[in-house]
């Protein structure tokens, strides 16, 4: 940090930014973060989040990234203590359950599972209406899932079941399901026309309905639970102060508004509008989903 004539502290040097969301949205945030701050440079590391958590445990006698972006709470839940606690100054737009209490992280986006349905392959009338639909026979050979434990979203779907059903639904599921190496390939191949069921997040639903695809979203009539991505401060940051800088940029509204323009998702702050074409919570069945419970069944 340079101080200058003025008195005013001008920010300098690096952030390192560990990054599980998408490569678009990233850099539209590190364009805008750059005219804030042109005199720190901004290192991004990409990669999905059991890697990027890895790779911080990994690193944790030496930390090299400063800020980790985009994974959903459960991840940070499961390594806590990995994370620094820190206050944004956007803090006041965070309601409850959209941060975490003790500030070690902040809500990025929010986001509900659903299930894609191609509706040239399947009426949307003729899909599975509930998770407990899905171990139905008529839908054996007929739905696309992610493999839990190479996707964050498929191990959130799974984590969903067993919190209303137990395992006993989701080994009747099992069969009924072919899996993909990624949570991309789960909605991708339906859109395609490959399967005519999927299941994934519902801004992946939007964008494939946005891009002319012939898909409808169903959202699980048992309820679905209403998750939260989520960035923090990486504990023993090198490059502490930008670390924060980052992290408040981040947690604005302008940040927020150009997600939901972007990716199409939710935003977890009370005042950012989400995106057109989404369905409006009031009309989705939701339950609590227990963050502490998932990420204690990751580790």
């Amino acid at each position: 940090l340079t101080m200058l004539a003025t008195g005013m502290v001008r920010a300098e040097g690096t952030v390192v930014v560990y990054n599980a969301i998408s490569t678009e949205t990233m850099q539209a945030f590190v364009d805008a973060f750059q005219k804030l701050h042109p005199d720190v440079k901004v290192q991004v590391i990409s990669g999905g989040s059991g890697e990027l958590i890895t790779r911080i445990r990994a690193e944790s006698g030496n930390p090299q990234g400063d800020v980790l972006l985009g994974p959903d709470a459960d991840n940070f839940d499961a390594v806590i203590d990995m994370f620094d606690s820190y206050t944004s100054k956007e803090d006041a737009a965070f309601g409850k359950g959209t941060a975490d209490p003790n500030h070690k992280y902040y809500g990025f986006s929010m986001n509900f599972q659903a299930f894609i349905v191609n509706t040239k392959m399947m009426p949307a009338g003729s899909a599975p209406k509930s998770w407990a639909d899905l171990a139905e026979p008529e839908y054996k050979g007929k739905i696309m899932m992610a493999n839990p434990a190479q996707s964050g979203s498929a191990y959130s779907q799974m984590h969903q079941i067993l919190m209303l059903y137990g395992w006993d639904m989701m080994q009747k599921i099992i069969p009924n399901a072919t899996f993909v190496s990624s949570s991309k390939l789960a909605y991708q191949n339906v859109a395609k026309g490959e399967f005519p069921v999927g299941l994934t997040s519902e801004f992946n639903i939007l964008k494939s309905k946005l891009d002319g695809f012939p898909v409808e979203a169903v959202y699980p009539s048992d309820g679905t639970a209403q998750i939260i991505d989520a960035s923090g401060i990486i504990n023993g940051a090198p490059h502490l102060e930008n670390a924060k800088l980052f992290i408040d940029y981040i947690n604005s509204k302008p940040a927020h508004e150009m997600l939901v323009a972007i990716d199409k998702r939710r935003s977890a702050r009370a005042d950012v509008a989400p995106p057109p074409g989404l369905a409006p919570i009031s009309d989705i069945k939701t339950f609590p989903y227990d963050t502490i419970g998932a990420a204690q069944d990751h580790t």
